[in-house]
């Protein structure tokens, strides 16, 4: 039965497959639905597909839903079906690079998958937050998705999956003596908040030119959970550490207002004031 039909994603980006038929397998095709024909030359011509994570694109021949065949199909991947041992019923991602030029890439969906997990892992464990930045440069391409896209998305998924955690301090138990916030995270507060602090929205740039922020943690005694920290100057930084502090969270943990010897102060979140979509899997068929 032909159509399209959409369920959650098994990542927390969206992308879209076509499931394989075994005519389509056996001649060496890839058969486009009509209802994503108009990504698609409206004639027949060649167009450039890139393979997996090729980083060479290749040169197939495609005939259009006006032509004889009356469905828009990509050729000439007989042999890419068998190097990934394509079975009928796998999906493929498709992936639209460049409509306007009609650029594509096809991925089987258990390596996209897994790439974006290996990638998730790689970012979560980088040493540096020269690192950090170059994986989260590495999934926007991988999945196709802008910057702020994928910074939310990330943020998002360590909210979800992260556990608070006791955190290990310095010998000396003082105020700023801790345990430094992992790369990941300071990346990702650093692109999704961009030095702004997340109270009184000061900020500044570095000699380097790069913005100055300090992190807090909510709880001292807790770990680098992205519920536990705000992005702060140096000011509200020694206010939430010196002044007589009351914190107000949201049903979900997030804080949201904080008052410092009773001046009452929002805090800018981007994930509790801002509803995530739901990520979902478009299954064409």
């Amino acid at each position: 039965m032909k159509g399209v039909f959409s369920e959650s994603s098994k990542v927390n980006y969206n992308y879209a497959t076509i499931r394989i038929t075994p005519s389509r397998l056996s001649k060496g095709l890839l058969a486009v639905p009509k209802q994503l024909s108009g990504n698609f030359p409206k004639q027949n011509q060649e167009v450039q597909v890139y393979l997996n994570d090729s980083p060479e694109s290749q040169i197939k021949p495609y005939s259009s839903y006006n032509s004889s065949t009356r469905e828009c199909r990509i050729n000439g991947l007989k042999d890419w079906f068998g190097q990934n041992e394509i079975r009928s019923g796998d999906e493929i991602v498709i992936q639209f690079i460049d409509r306007e030029h009609f650029i594509y890439r096809l991925i089987p969906e258990n390596r996209f998958l897994s790439e974006t997990k290996n990638l998730q892992q790689a970012f979560d464990s980088a040493k540096t937050e020269k690192e950090a930045y170059q994986t989260l440069g590495s999934l926007s391409n991988w999945t196709l998705s802008d910057d702020k896209i994928v910074s939310l998305s990330e943020y998002g998924r360590l909210a979800n999956t992260s556990i608070m955690e006791a955190r290990r301090y310095g010998s000396q138990r003082i105020s700023r003596s801790r345990e430094n916030v992992p790369a990941s995270l300071r990346t990702l507060l650093l692109r999704i908040y961009l030095g702004h602090c997340q109270l009184c929205d000061f900020w500044f740039l570095k000699r380097d030119n790069e913005p100055y922020f300090e992190v807090h943690h909510l709880d001292p005694v807790k770990g680098h959970h992205p519920k536990n920290v705000v992005v702060v100057c140096g000011n509200c930084h020694n206010q939430f550490e010196y002044t007589e502090v009351h914190k107000h969270f949201n049903d979900d943990q997030w804080l949201l207002e904080v008052s410092f010897n009773r001046k009452v102060i929002p805090v800018k979140q981007a994930l509790s004031q801002v509803k995530l979509v739901t990520f979902t899997k478009e299954v064409f068929v």
